[in-house]
């Protein structure tokens, strides 16, 4: 063909409107995957179940979306589709919400550009991002006939003076309880599309804890889906559940104890001809799968279907088992439960983010007879297996009440003393006390060496002017002014905003670390109900040590609350008068963490003959 005419077929080309696609069917020819953010980049294809995800947001008798999922099966791929699809095929305005403003430009520069420079489609429509030109940024996107805001759950100014008919939630199990003093973020962003008659509200994310998921109740209220599979050797049809390696496994057709179990052998088992099912079904069982709701479906070939009582809210859950990672073959899958069941917080870790279920935490409260029932008589002050000690410390108005624990490896834990310095803390004398413990403490080992502190907190949230004078009177930056703050946030902050604060104390003089008391506490909580034998995570506590003092470590129990037209509330309330004990523990593990001491690498140097135990820490890591 001559050029002239080429050049004349492109420019006709370009002024036809988009093919008539689905939105799977957009994602098939269009989608990619970035080198950026992919193990294997290149063209897309969707995973049968996904197609239905992808899809779903197109359907007219669908208005919402809830997807409650694990990690590994492609969420994020699939809200990148949605939105190219809506940009390139039925342009309107989006709006994404994150759970930080944080996450929100991350998400953006990672995950969503590369995508748009690599779809030859949309890197027509969407401009490169520039610094002055307001029509597109990092967190706002014009193109033909829409706009793409991207927004963090944590400022409610992000939700202001919008109007679009796709609202996109990411992740919303990570949101804070509201965006300011403007309520609940979901609501905010669903007023956002409220003038939208053809409106649609997907929500996605992995969940947390039982009563607080914000995913599990979206998924509740929904009309629930799960992906249904057909058995190779019976042909009945079931749901895939995790196989529970620590009863029993099917190797070749015979159940066999966990202690004998070989784990290059294990395979799903069908719940109807209890034969044992190998990964090279699994494909050919996905692709012949098909999703099943309450009052929906969805197959291969035909799509949705739908009784007269569908509501409009679609519900999908899914997990790692349906994935085609290579890490989620039965194999790895049990390998990997086995290697975290006895330990709460990464079994936790494991149901949130591999089997995509809220976590229920075992029990409702600790019972103090318990814990006092396994007190150890120690061979020595400091026990085999401490590896560094720190101190927490909580101030009273009429004394200081610190402990002091030891750490071993993986954060297993020693009460080595526990004790109260009475006087006025507003005077000198206690907080000249409580600097001797720190500058010459010193407790024994068998072998007769001794071990000093290595990091000591102090609250700050009584008297801070006092304790941040202390501080400054210690002299060094392994003693800690703390201050506690309720609600979604992790026991110490990220590196990065430590270091900063750390930089403005040494300059200032005073500033708090900030610590997430609720997860502390829940850390705490979940080691001392469900770690039960020495190890990773387990406590020890010695023979001496009172009724009192672990009543006190026992007295807050954790709630949930249903403030009036607000989301479930996590909150620690006391069931004893005084929960001293359960403070001075927090805090001793938040110096622990602050000292950014490797407990792993600790436990190497124990093995090592040279090593002199007679000093601690603080010296090992030149910090004075």
């Amino acid at each position: 063909m001559p050029i002239c005419g080429r050049v004349s077929t492109a420019l006709c080309n370009a002024w036809l409107p988009p093919p008539d696609l689905t939105i799977s069917q957009w994602a098939e020819r269009y989608g990619v995957l970035p080198a950026e953010s992919s193990t294997e980049p290149g063209r897309w294809h969707a995973i049968p179940y996904q197609v239905a995800l992808l899809d779903a947001c197109g359907h007219e008798l669908v208005e919402r979306i809830t997807i409650m999922k694990s990690s590994r099966v492609g969420y994020t791929k699939v809200l990148g589709h949605l939105i190219g699809y809506h940009v390139h095929q039925d342009p309107c305005s989006i709006l994404v919400v994150q759970p930080t403003i944080d996450d929100a430009e991350g998400w953006s520069k990672e995950e969503l550009q590369p995508v748009i420079e690599q779809t030859d489609v949309l890197r027509a429509l969407i401009a490169p991002p520039r610094s002055r030109d307001s029509g597109n940024t990092i967190l706002r996107k014009r193109y033909p006939g829409g706009i793409l805001h991207v927004v963090g759950a944590n400022s409610a100014r992000g939700f202001r003076r919008i109007t679009v008919r796709l609202v996109l939630f990411d992740e919303i199990d990570g949101y804070p309880a509201t965006a300011g003093n403007e309520g609940d973020q979901e609501k905010l962003g669903e007023m956002r599309a409220s003038t939208a008659w053809d409106r649609k509200i997907v929500k996605g994310s992995t969940p947390t804890e039982a009563g607080v998921s914000r995913i599990e109740r979206a998924f509740e209220a929904s009309s629930q889906g799960h992906y249904v599979l057909t058995c190779p050797h019976c042909a009945g049809e079931h749901i895939r559940r995790l196989l529970r390696p620590d009863k029993a496994l099917l190797i070749r057709g015979q159940p066999m104890p966990v202690a004998h179990l070989d784990l290059e052998q294990a395979a799903w088992i069908c719940p109807h001809c209890e034969t044992a099912i190998d990964h090279r079904h699994h494909r050919r069982m996905i692709e012949g799968g098909y999703w099943l709701g309450e009052d929906w479906s969805w197959r291969p070939g035909q799509g949705f279907a739908f009784l007269p009582s569908f509501a409009g809210h679609v519900g999908f859950h899914i997990w790692a088992g349906y994935s085609y990672s290579p890490n989620s073959t039965p194999a790895k899958l049990a390998r990997e439960y086995l290697s975290v069941k006895d330990d709460p917080e990464q079994l936790k870790t494991f149901v949130n983010t591999v089997l995509g279920e809220v976590y229920r935490e075992p029990g409702e409260q600790l019972d103090a007879d318990l814990l006092m029932a396994r007190a150890e008589h120690y061979l020595a002050e400091v026990p085999e297996g401490v590896l560094v000690l720190t101190c927490g410390v909580d101030v009273q108005s009429d004394r200081l009440e610190l402990e002091v624990v030891g750490w071993g490896a993986g954060e297993e834990s020693w009460s080595i003393d526990y004790q109260a310095i009475v006087g006025d803390p507003v005077q000198d004398d206690v907080w000249l006390e409580l600097l001797e413990v720190w500058k010459q403490a010193r407790y024994a080992r068998a072998d007769g060496s001794t071990l000093g502190l290595s990091a000591l907190c102090v609250d700050s949230g009584f008297l801070p002017k006092r304790v941040y004078q202390f501080v400054t009177l210690a002299g060094s930056i392994h003693v800690y002014p703390t201050k506690g703050r309720a609600g979604a946030y992790p026991v110490i902050e990220q590196k990065l905003a430590r270091d900063r604060r750390r930089a403005k104390r040494k300059k200032a003089g005073a500033a708090p670390e900030m610590l997430g008391v609720d997860e502390a506490k829940s850390i705490i909580t979940r080691r001392l109900k469900g770690v039960t034998r020495p190890g990773p995570g387990y406590a020890h506590f010695p023979h001496d040590r009172d009724a009192e003092w672990f009543r006190q470590l026992t007295g807050e129990r954790l709630v949930i609350r249903y403030p009036r037209g607000g989301r479930p509330v996590r909150e620690w309330i006391k069931v004893y008068q005084a929960v001293e004990a359960l403070d001075c523990r927090v805090y001793a593990y938040a110096a622990l963490l602050l000292s950014g001491v490797d407990l792993a690498r600790e436990a190497e140097r124990l093995k090592q003959p040279s090593i002199l135990f007679g000093t601690d820490l603080r010296h090992r890591y030149n910090v004075l």
